[in-house]
């Protein structure tokens, strides 16, 4: 059995088209490796497919097929009453010396990770705990189909309605593909030379190289075979600040990895930062900008009507939402628990007035002009005649997107928060909903 202090490497393959996807994992099969992956598409009916493919470590392979049962058919139910649990069990095996984990499209890999780190589960022979004390995500893959990725990134239809899920998943399709290609320290494009025209796969590439700048990239066409040699140098060649496993916090760097801001191919990164807050009634008429052209948005918003709450907001393709994640160092005692990675940005751009408050934005863009993002989010924050009017008047002003403050001030960044921690949303919005006001 494999020492208990020795954590089992996990690695996770990701992305939305489940040919590719295997096409990858199967490529990581070796003596000592196991391959597990659930099926999810009838995962509404409580039935979930569980496939477990092994290498012993003498080259012998086996598959084990199961039908499991679910009382509460839903992804999050599949990770911790089956997935978790199943992680500690291979850790105990003495035959398993790697795992990879064959993702459902439905699943996104950060989520995962939250789970691995945080949900306690239990094992045979081992006391309760969370599975990431046996196992470690080492590397996360992602495939991506070079002809369709683009659009779907972009759009709005919802899991359920591209057939991924049979449950109503009010997920989009964009929300899960971007951040699935995010999360990824080693992305595969496959299926180049099905793209319309050398321009649409630059355009592909410009866009995958800013939004996981750190990843590692390989681009296959049909002709090409897809190869253990591949996917390892892709996660070889991935950079240091590549996520490894560990989730997005709200206070690290957004431009982590030091990706191009230059326009390529119609494609920008564009950052906008803002010392003082958001007009709450503004900012909500200004959010169609980050709903049109834009692949993603994301970063810390600080709203004049909550002066104390660390708003994230987070949009992928016709889908954004905008929720609570913290609170600014400025309003907690000295008592207060805070991140690490908050207190070193906080001394970085501490105002003596305002403290740490401030918004941070990156937005992706493909289609939108740079310069009309700006200056649309510059009109939507307070001018200075509101700013001279005072806090207690910028803290009453009307807010569409509700009001998000905990009390006690000191509810901050607790362990397992991140960005993608599903968290109190305030306001979630698509394209079609905006186009219906």
């Amino acid at each position: 059995m494999a020492d208990a202090l020795q954590r089992t490497p996990v690695t996770l393959v990701t992305g939305l088209h489940r040919t590719t996807n295997a096409r990858i994992a199967y490529t990581l099969l070796r003596p000592g490796t196991t391959v597990v992956s659930h099926d999810l598409r009838d995962v509404a009916t409580g039935r979930v497919t569980r496939i477990e493919h092994r290498m012993a470590p003498d080259g012998v392979d086996s598959l084990m097929i199961d039908d499991i049962e679910l009382e509460h058919g839903c992804v999050s139910c599949t990770l911790r009453l089956d997935l978790l649990p199943m992680l500690r069990a291979l850790h105990r095996d003495p035959d398993v010396e790697w795992i990879v984990v064959l993702l459902d499209p439905a699943i996104e890999p950060e989520t995962l990770s939250v789970e691995i780190r945080h949900t306690i589960v239990e094992a045979h022979g081992a006391v309760p705990a969370p599975a990431g004390t046996d196992v470690e995500i080492v590397a996360t893959v992602c495939g991506i189909d070079a002809p369709t990725w683009l659009a779907d990134a972009t759009g709005d239809l919802t899991l359920h309605e591209s057939d991924l899920v049979a449950s109503e998943d009010e997920r989009t399709i964009a929300q899960v593909t971007v951040g699935q290609t995010r999360f990824a320290d080693a992305i595969i494009v496959d299926n180049a030379d099905s793209s319309d025209s050398a321009y649409d796969l630059a355009r592909l590439h410009a866009t995958l190289l800013r939004l996981a700048p750190a990843a590692g990239m390989r681009t296959l066409n049909s002709q090409q075979s897809l190869t253990r040699d591949i996917v390892e140098s892709s996660i070889s060649t991935a950079q240091p600040e590549s996520p490894r496993g560990r989730p997005t916090h709200p206070f690290d760097p957004l431009l982590a990895g030091s990706p191009e801001l230059d326009s390529d191919c119609g494609v920008a990164l564009v950052p906008f930062e803002a010392d003082r807050p958001f007009h709450p009634t503004r900012l909500h008429d200004a959010l169609d900008v980050l709903l049109d052209g834009v692949v993603t948005a994301r970063g810390r918003l600080w709203l004049a009507s909550d002066p104390d709450d660390v708003m994230w907001v987070d949009s992928a393709g016709g889908a954004l939402g905008i929720r609570h994640v913290g609170t600014w160092i400025a309003c907690a005692d000295d008592s207060a628990r805070v991140a690490p990675e908050h207190r070193a940005l906080a001394a970085l751009r501490w105002d003596p007035e305002y403290g740490d408050r401030h918004t941070s934005l990156t937005v992706l863009c493909h289609r939108a002009d740079p310069d009309t993002i700006v200056r649309t989010l510059s009109a939507a924050l307070v001018t200075d005649d509101e700013m001279a009017r005072g806090p207690g008047f910028l803290a009453a002003l009307p807010s569409p997107f509700g009001h998000a403050h905990r009390d006690p001030c000191d509810n901050l960044d607790r362990p397992g928060d991140s960005a993608a921690d599903p968290m109190t949303t305030t306001r979630t919005e698509s394209r079609t909903d905006r186009e219906g006001e």
